[in-house]
C-alpha cells in the first residue's frame, strides 16, 4: 500500500490507496479469518478480571484516578460520555470528509463496546434512519452495564451480544468500530481479530480501527509494567503503594507495526483507506479508516430490473442498489403515490409524528436551523398565503400558520393530511390565525387557480417527487409574479445513501439526487427569473476563544471554518426560485415601512381639556400602505405619552382614520388631519407619533424616526 498526503495540511491524516493488480477470493479471504478468531478472543475473560470489571466499569474503560467507583462523579461521569459523543462525531465526521460524503449507516457493529461510550452515540444516529447497532463485548458485566446505560437512554436499538454469538453467524455491517480493543490483544491476535472484522463489513461498508504504535516512556516505566504483566506478585505490590486494591488487573498496552496492519488492509482490498493520528498520553496510535471493495456481493445479491413491485417491499440491503431513475420508469405515478400512503399509512403511533420538530433531542437542532434558514430566504409576512408543498403531518405549516400565515397544506397521502389535521386540532395556534386548508395532491395537478398563492415551501419533500419538470410547471403556474418558492433539500447524490436506499427497498418511495443545475433549467421554462442558494453551516462548530478571534481576523480557524461548511453542504441545497413579474409590497413587509410625522399642537395644553395635534404624515416608505381596518398590515397613528420623568408611559393606537372612507395610501401621499388626546393633569410630557402597522411593527422599529413633542400642561385659570 502507498502512504499519500490527507490533503488537509495538519500533519495528523494519511490517505491510503491498495496497489492495483491483485486480485484474491474474497470470499475465501473472510471464511478463513473469521474461523481463525482465537478462542481466547471469544471465551469470558478471567474470573478476577471480570469480578474488577463488574466492580470498576469506567476505570476498566480509562484507567483514569476520576474514574474508580470511589473518586466517580457527576461530572466526571458525563465527561466519560460526552468524550465518546465526541468520538464517535469526530469518527463520522472525517468519513464524510474523506471517504463516504453521504455515510448513513444503519446496521453498526461496536466491537469492544464496553460500557457504551461509543455504542450509545452510535445507536441515536442510527435511530434516526430506523437503523441498529450490534454492541460486542467479551464482558458480561460490561455488557450489563451497557445495557441499563442504553435502557436509561431509552435507546431500544441496541443489540448485546458476545463475540462468540457474533462470529456464529453471518450478518455483515454497514459500519464497524472498534476502538481501545487492539491494544489489549496480542498483534498476532489482533490482526487476525482484524481480519475477521473485515469480513464482517458489507459491500461498500466502512471501518473504523485503532492501532497504538508506539509508546512513549523511559525503560525503567517499561521494565516495570513488563513486570507487572507478567509476574502478578509485583502487580499487587506496586497497587498497595499507589493506594489500590491488590488485585487491581494490569492491563497491558500492546503496540503494533503500521506496515503489518495495513497489509491485512491491503489483502483485503479495501477500495480506499484514510489513518488519523491519535494520541492518548503516552501513547500514540493510529485510527485506520477503510471502505470494504464493492465487488464483496454474494451472487444471490439481487433486484430485478423492473424494480419492487406496486405492492411488495423487499428487504434493506437484500438488493443491488436501487437506481432511483429505473424505479420511476417501472412504476405508475398511482403506484408512486399509493407507495406514499402506504409509508403515513403503516405509522400505527403518531405520536413521534406529531411531536415533530421536537421528537427527538438531536434530530430538533438540524431541523430547526434548516427552518431557520429557509425563513430567511423566504421573506414570509402575516397574512401571506403560503403552499407547503409535501406538508407531511404539517409541523411546519403549523409555525407558518402561527406566523399568521394562511396555509395551504398539500400532499399525496391521506393519512398524512389527517395527521396534520389531528395536529392543529391538539395545538391549535395561539390567537386569531388564518384557518388552514388541507388539499391532496394527484402527483400531477394542484387543485389552485392561478396566481394564487405568494409563497411556497418545500421541507425535504422535493426530492420525492417522480416528475419534477410537471411539478415545478403546477408551482409556477400557482405562484404570484414575484412570489418565492423555497426549498429544503439533500445533495446530488442523495439516492445513493443507505437510507435513501433503504427507504427505496422498504417503502418504494422516490428517493431522488437534487442536481440544482437540471432544476433551474426546468424552472427557467416556467416562469421563474432567479435562483438564490443559501449557505449556511448546519452544524455547531465549537472553537476557544481565541479561535474565536482568529476567525474573525480571517487567520487560519476561518479556513477550517470554510472546511466545515463546505463538507455540511456537500449533502443539502437550500434554494430559492423567484417568479418572473414584480411582487406588490405592502404593509405585511416590516422592512419596507417608513414615515413621517410632523406634529403641532392646536391652542393652549390646560389642565382638564383634550390635547389637539395637527398632523401631517406621509409614506416615505416603499410600501403601500393597508387600510385601518386590514387584519395584517392595516396603518394607524399611534401616539407613545411620557411624563417629565418618564416613570409612566401610556401607549395609543388613535381611532382616527388616515383616509375616509378607508382606502390604501400608495408611497409619496401625505395625509393631513387633527387628532384629540385625553385631558393629562398639570405637568410636563413628551409625545411620540408614529404610524403602526396592525400585527407587524410600529414603524420606529423598522428604522422610521417618530415625531417628538414636549408640552406643558398647565392648571386652567
Amino acid at each position: 500500500m502507498q502512504l499519500t498526503d490527507g490533503a488537509n495540511g495538519d500533519g495528523h491524516s494519511l490517505s491510503v490507496a491498495p496497489k492495483r493488480g491483485r486480485r484474491l477470493d474474497r470470499a475465501s479471504l473472510y471464511n478463513a479469518a473469521v474461523t481463525a478468531v482465537p478462542a481466547g478472543l471469544t471465551d469470558a475473560p478471567d474470573a478476577e478480571w471480570e469480578a474488577f470489571a463488574a466492580r470498576e466499569p469506567y476505570f476498566t474503560v480509562f484507567p483514569a484516578p476520576r474514574f474508580l467507583r470511589a473518586n466517580l462523579t457527576g461530572a466526571a461521569e458525563r465527561a466519560f460520555f460526552e468524550d465518546g459523543e465526541a468520538r464517535a462525531d469526530a469518527i463520522c465526521r472525517t468519513i464524510e470528509l474523506r471517504l463516504a460524503p453521504h455515510f448513513a449507516p444503519t446496521a453498526i457493529l461496536d466491537y469492544g463496546c464496553g460500557i457504551g461510550r461509543l455504542a450509545l452515540p452510535f445507536a441515536r444516529r442510527a435511530r434516526r434512519r430506523g437503523g441498529t447497532v450490534t454492541a460486542v463485548d467479551r464482558s458480561p458485566a460490561m455488557l450489563v452495564a451497557a445495557r441499563q446505560q442504553a435502557a436509561q437512554r431509552g435507546l431500544a436499538n441496541i443489540e448485546f451480544s458476545t463475540p462468540a454469538e457474533l462470529f456464529a453467524g453471518s450478518r455483515t455491517f454497514d459500519f464497524v468500530n472498534c476502538y481501545l480493543v487492539f491494544q489489549r490483544l496480542r498483534p498476532s491476535d489482533g490482526l487476525l481479530l482484524l481480519r475477521a472484522l473485515l469480513g464482517c463489513l458489507a459491500s461498500g461498508g466502512i471501518g473504523a480501527f485503532q492501532f497504538p504504535y508506539r509508546i512513549r516512556t523511559s525503560p525503567a516505566v517499561r521494565l516495570s509494567r513488563r513486570m507487572r504483566e507478567r509476574v502478578p506478585a509485583v502487580n499487587a505490590f506496586i497497587n498497595r503503594l499507589r493506594g489500590k486494591a491488590a488485585d487491581q488487573p494490569f492491563t497491558a498496552s500492546r503496540t503494533y507495526h503500521l506496515n503489518d496492519v495495513l497489509g491485512v488492509f491491503e489483502e483485503a482490498g479495501c477500495a480506499a483507506t484514510h489513518v488519523v493520528f491519535d494520541d492518548h498520553d503516552d501513547l500514540q496510535s493510529a485510527i485506520v479508516l477503510a471502505e470494504a471493495p464493492l465487488a464483496r456481493r454474494a451472487a444471490t445479491d439481487h433486484l430485478e430490473e423492473t424494480g419492487p413491485g406496486p405492492d411488495a417491499t423487499v428487504p434493506a440491503g437484500a438488493g443491488r442498489s436501487i437506481e432511483v431513475a429505473e424505479l420511476v420508469a417501472s412504476r405508475s405515478l398511482e403506484d408512486l403515490n399509493l407507495a406514499a400512503e402506504r409509508y403515513f399509512a403503516s405509522m400505527t403511533d403518531w405520536e413521534y409524528q406529531l411531536a415533530k420538530p421536537f421528537s427527538n433531542a438531536e434530530e430538533s437542532s438540524s431541523l430547526l436551523m434548516n427552518v431557520a434558514v429557509l425563513l430567511q430566504g423566504l421573506r414570509v409576512m402575516p397574512g401571506a398565503t403560503v403552499l407547503e408543498f409535501g406538508a407531511g403531518t404539517g409541523w411546519l405549516a403549523r409555525c407558518l400558520t402561527q406566523l399568521g400565515c394562511r396555509v395551504i397544506l398539500l400532499d399525496v397521502s391521506p393519512t398524512a393530511l389527517e395527521m396534520a389535521r389531528e395536529l392543529y386540532a391538539r395545538l391549535p395556534p395561539i390567537g386569531d390565525r388564518p384557518a388552514p386548508e388541507f388539499l391532496h395532491f394527484d402527483g400531477e395537478h394542484l387543485d389552485l387557480p392561478d396566481l394564487s398563492v405568494d409563497r411556497i415551501v418545500s421541507f425535504h419533500a422535493f426530492h420525492h417527487v417522480a416528475n419534477p419538470n410537471t411539478v415545478l410547471g403546477e408551482l409556477g403556474r400557482v405562484l404570484r409574479p414575484g412570489g418565492i418558492a423555497a426549498f429544503a433539500e439533500p445533495g446530488p447524490h442523495h439516492s445513493t445513501t443507505e437510507q435513501s436506499q433503504f427507504e427505496m427497498r422498504m417503502f418504494g418511495v422516490v428517493e431522488n439526487d437534487v442536481d440544482v443545475h437540471a432544476l433551474w433549467h426546468m424552472a427557467q421554462a416556467h416562469g421563474f427569473r432567479d435562483l438564490k442558494l443559501m449557505v449556511s453551516h448546519g452544524r455547531p462548530f465549537p472553537v476557544s476563544l481565541r479561535e474565536f478571534e482568529d476567525l474573525l481576523a480571517g487567520g487560519p480557524t476561518s479556513t477550517a471554518w470554510t472546511a466545515s461548511t463546505r463538507e455540511h453542504l456537500r449533502n443539502a441545497r437550500d434554494f430559492f426560485l423567484v417568479k418572473e413579474g414584480v411582487e406588490r409590497v405592502d404593509s405585511r413587509h416590516a422592512s419596507a415601512l417608513a414615515c413621517e410625522v410632523h406634529a403641532s399642537l392646536v391652542g393652549a395644553a390646560t389642565e382638564g381639556s383634550s390635547l389637539c395635534f395637527d398632523l401631517k404624515v406621509t409614506n416615505t416608505g416603499t410600501a403601500v400602505w393597508l387600510p385601518q381596518d386590514a387584519p395584517y398590515g392595516g396603518v394607524a397613528l399611534g401616539v407613545h405619552v411620557h411624563d417629565a420623568a418618564k416613570t409612566r408611559v401610556t401607549t395609543a393606537v388613535l381611532p382616527d382614520r388616515l383616509t375616509d372612507p378607508a382606502r390604501e395610501i400608495p408611497p409619496g401621499e401625505t395625509r393631513q388631519l387633527r387628532v384629540c388626546l385625553p385631558p393629562q393633569p398639570a405637568g410636563r410630557y413628551v409625545l411620540e407619533f408614529d404610524c403602526v402597522a396592525s400585527r407587524v411593527a410600529w414603524f420606529a422599529q423598522a428604522g422610521s424616526h417618530p415625531e417628538t413633542v414636549t408640552i406643558e400642561v398647565i392648571t386652567s385659570v
